[in-house]
């Protein structure tokens, strides 16, 4: 089978048979689900998610002028903090 060329099912069909059971039954369950729900295409490209991701932050900006963002996540932090480990901000020697 050469690199460059589609493979054919029947060579598809020998590299398979050279796969432990087990391979081959991953790769037949595998195979099956791509058919029952074949995987969707990605909605936007990169570019699209950063150009977006301007946007937000820009509506956000707009909307909230006063938020200190930086300010309320540290704040969301110590608390989370406190609540799941007890550990207080006082308590802490790497603030």
């Amino acid at each position: 089978m050469s690199i460059t060329s589609e493979p054919t099912l029947d060579q598809t069909l020998a590299l398979a048979r050279r796969l432990s059971p087990q391979d081959r039954a991953t790769l037949i369950g595998r195979l099956a689900q791509e058919l029952v729900a074949p995987a969707a295409p990605p909605q936007t490209a990169t570019g699209d998610a950063w150009a977006r991701w301007a946007a937000l932050r820009e509506e956000i900006g707009r909307m909230y002028p006063n938020a200190h963002l930086g300010e309320q996540l540290e704040r969301d932090r110590r608390e989370r903090d406190e609540a799941l480990c007890g550990i207080r901000e006082a308590d802490n020697v790497h603030p």
